[in-house]
């Protein structure tokens, strides 16, 4: 019967060791951030035209009191300009040089998506550490409590003798 009892003590014994044995692992918080930014912008430009001219050049000459062109020397157009129409009428001289109207103006929008992903990760760290000598203290105090409390038990199995462990 003893026997029996030692070997149950052993036993629980052990499995207290294993059950003891775990360290505390780092716990883990991830957190995750998804955002996405659009920036939509309005562009606006004007275009500049190259300025332009054209030229006209011709000879005067006069007859009874008035003005005549006597000879055309250059009538040159511009690129957008067309040659200039003169007249010359009771020596009034009039030069016309017409553009039509331009106007070039443009507006665009334009979109920008940034996309940004953050991850956070929170590993918890253990300080407070046990040193040797803790640990030490913490093993013989369970080895005290457990003879202890055989001694208790044997003590009470001496003084009373049940009859279930006949």
């Amino acid at each position: 019967m003893i026997q029996k009892l030692k070997y149950t003590t052993i036993l629980f014994l052990l499995i207290l060791i294993v059950i003891s044995c775990r360290s505390p692992k780092p716990v883990q918080n991830e957190n995750t951030i998804h955002t996405i930014t659009i920036t939509e912008t309005l562009h606006d430009t004007v275009f500049k035209i190259a300025k332009d001219s054209s030229s006209y050049n011709a000879l005067l000459e006069c007859l009874n009191g008035k003005v005549v062109l006597k000879n055309v020397i250059q009538a040159e157009p511009g690129r957008t300009l067309k040659s200039p129409k003169v007249r010359l009428d009771n020596n009034i001289l009039q030069v016309d040089c017409n553009l039509k109207e331009q106007e070039l103006y443009a507006a665009w929008k334009s979109k920008q998506v940034k996309e940004v992903q953050e991850k956070t990760i929170t590993v918890t760290k253990f300080v407070n550490y046990l040193t040797f000598w803790q640990k030490l203290q913490i093993w013989l105090g369970r080895l005290l409590l457990l003879l202890l409390l055989f001694l208790i038990g044997r003590f009470i199995y001496k003084r009373y003798k049940p009859i279930w462990f006949k």
